[in-house]
Protein backbone atom coordinates (compact mmCIF):
# COMPACT_ATOMS: atom_id res chain seq x y z
CA UNK A 1 0.00 0.00 0.00
CA UNK A 2 1.46 3.28 -0.86
CA UNK A 3 0.74 6.00 1.51
CA UNK A 4 1.88 10.16 1.87
CA UNK A 5 4.06 10.03 5.04
CA UNK A 6 2.76 13.51 5.61
CA UNK A 7 -0.61 12.75 6.25
CA UNK A 8 -1.60 13.80 9.72
CA UNK A 9 -5.26 12.41 9.49
CA UNK A 10 -4.30 9.13 9.33
CA UNK A 11 -1.68 6.30 11.75
CA UNK A 12 0.72 5.21 9.16
CA UNK A 13 2.57 3.96 12.13
CA UNK A 14 0.20 1.71 13.11
CA UNK A 15 -1.22 0.34 9.83
CA UNK A 16 2.51 -0.34 9.04
CA UNK A 17 2.93 -2.47 12.11
CA UNK A 18 -0.29 -3.78 11.82
CA UNK A 19 0.73 -5.32 8.05
CA UNK A 20 4.46 -5.84 8.09
CA UNK A 21 5.08 -6.13 11.49
CA UNK A 22 6.77 -4.00 14.18
CA UNK A 23 10.27 -2.40 13.52
CA UNK A 24 13.37 -4.09 14.68
CA UNK A 25 15.41 -3.38 17.60
CA UNK A 26 19.10 -2.93 17.13
CA UNK A 27 20.18 -5.79 19.13
CA UNK A 28 17.27 -7.68 17.35
CA UNK A 29 19.12 -6.74 14.09
CA UNK A 30 22.25 -7.92 15.05
CA UNK A 31 21.19 -11.00 16.54
CA UNK A 32 18.87 -11.69 12.71
CA UNK A 33 21.62 -10.07 10.63
CA UNK A 34 18.91 -7.77 9.59
CA UNK A 35 20.13 -4.55 8.33
CA UNK A 36 17.75 -4.12 5.52
CA UNK A 37 19.78 -3.55 2.20
CA UNK A 38 21.84 -1.24 0.44
CA UNK A 39 21.03 1.63 -1.83
CA UNK A 40 18.84 1.29 -4.90
CA UNK A 41 17.69 3.99 -7.26
CA UNK A 42 14.04 4.49 -7.98
CA UNK A 43 12.96 4.50 -12.15
CA UNK A 44 9.47 3.95 -11.64
CA UNK A 45 6.20 3.29 -10.25
CA UNK A 46 3.14 1.95 -12.20
CA UNK A 47 0.22 4.26 -12.68
CA UNK A 48 -0.54 5.42 -8.97
CA UNK A 49 -3.23 7.89 -7.41
CA UNK A 50 -0.74 9.92 -6.11
CA UNK A 51 0.17 10.93 -10.01
CA UNK A 52 4.11 9.98 -9.27
CA UNK A 53 6.04 10.19 -13.22
CA UNK A 54 9.69 9.68 -12.79
CA UNK A 55 9.70 10.87 -16.52
CA UNK A 56 9.07 14.05 -15.97
CA UNK A 57 11.29 14.50 -12.77
CA UNK A 58 14.66 14.97 -13.16
CA UNK A 59 15.65 14.58 -9.74
CA UNK A 60 16.98 10.76 -8.70
CA UNK A 61 15.47 9.18 -5.89
CA UNK A 62 16.87 6.62 -3.83
CA UNK A 63 15.76 4.25 -1.04
CA UNK A 64 16.64 1.35 1.34
CA UNK A 65 14.43 -1.71 2.05
CA UNK A 66 13.42 -2.87 5.60
CA UNK A 67 12.03 -5.85 6.39
CA UNK A 68 9.96 -6.92 9.25
CA UNK A 69 8.61 -10.39 10.41
CA UNK A 70 5.62 -9.94 8.32
CA UNK A 71 6.43 -7.67 5.09
CA UNK A 72 8.51 -5.05 3.93
CA UNK A 73 8.78 -1.26 3.83
CA UNK A 74 10.23 1.61 2.27
CA UNK A 75 9.95 5.33 1.95
CA UNK A 76 11.58 7.77 -0.81
CA UNK A 77 10.64 11.69 -1.25
CA UNK A 78 9.07 12.89 -4.14
CA UNK A 79 8.68 16.77 -4.91
CA UNK A 80 9.05 17.26 -1.34
CA UNK A 81 6.95 14.76 -0.43
CA UNK A 82 7.55 11.74 1.47
CA UNK A 83 5.80 7.91 1.04
CA UNK A 84 5.93 4.84 2.02
CA UNK A 85 5.16 1.47 0.29
CA UNK A 86 4.13 -1.66 3.03
CA UNK A 87 3.45 -5.14 1.78
CA UNK A 88 3.06 -8.26 3.47
CA UNK A 89 5.05 -11.13 2.04
CA UNK A 90 2.22 -12.93 0.82
CA UNK A 91 1.31 -10.32 -1.72
CA UNK A 92 5.00 -9.76 -2.79
CA UNK A 93 6.35 -10.88 -6.20
CA UNK A 94 9.85 -9.91 -7.20
CA UNK A 95 12.54 -10.50 -10.43
CA UNK A 96 15.78 -9.33 -10.78
CA UNK A 97 18.49 -9.25 -13.47
CA UNK A 98 21.63 -7.97 -14.19
CA UNK A 99 20.94 -4.18 -14.11
CA UNK A 100 17.54 -3.81 -12.37
CA UNK A 101 15.25 -5.26 -9.80
CA UNK A 102 11.50 -5.21 -10.28
CA UNK A 103 9.21 -5.68 -6.88
CA UNK A 104 5.24 -6.04 -7.05
CA UNK A 105 3.46 -5.23 -4.32
CA UNK A 106 -0.61 -5.77 -3.74
CA UNK A 107 -1.45 -2.83 -6.02
CA UNK A 108 1.81 -1.06 -7.57
CA UNK A 109 4.81 -2.22 -9.51
CA UNK A 110 8.04 -0.70 -8.79
CA UNK A 111 11.55 -0.71 -11.02
CA UNK A 112 14.61 -0.12 -9.49
CA UNK A 113 18.10 0.04 -10.34
CA UNK A 114 20.60 -2.28 -8.61
CA UNK A 115 23.25 -0.08 -7.17
CA UNK A 116 25.88 -2.79 -6.01
CA UNK A 117 25.45 -6.72 -7.28
CA UNK A 118 26.99 -8.60 -4.92
CA UNK A 119 25.19 -6.66 -2.30
CA UNK A 120 21.83 -6.97 -4.12
CA UNK A 121 22.62 -10.99 -4.18
CA UNK A 122 23.00 -10.79 -0.46
CA UNK A 123 19.69 -8.97 0.36
CA UNK A 124 17.65 -10.95 -2.04
CA UNK A 125 19.13 -14.51 -0.28
CA UNK A 126 18.08 -12.53 2.83
CA UNK A 127 14.40 -11.77 1.71
CA UNK A 128 13.97 -15.14 0.64
CA UNK A 129 14.58 -16.62 4.29
CA UNK A 130 11.98 -13.80 5.59
CA UNK A 131 9.46 -15.29 2.59
CA UNK A 132 10.18 -18.41 4.28
CA UNK A 133 10.56 -17.39 8.03
CA UNK A 134 13.72 -18.92 7.95
CA UNK A 135 14.75 -16.31 10.27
Amino acid sequence: MLLEVNNEDYDIGYEIRETCGKEYSIIERIINKNFGSFRYKLLSISKNKFNINFEEYYNTVYLNFDLRTKGIVFYFRYKNTEYVEFCPFHFLTFQSNDNSFIIQTDIYTYTFEIMNTKKHKGFILKLYNFINKKI
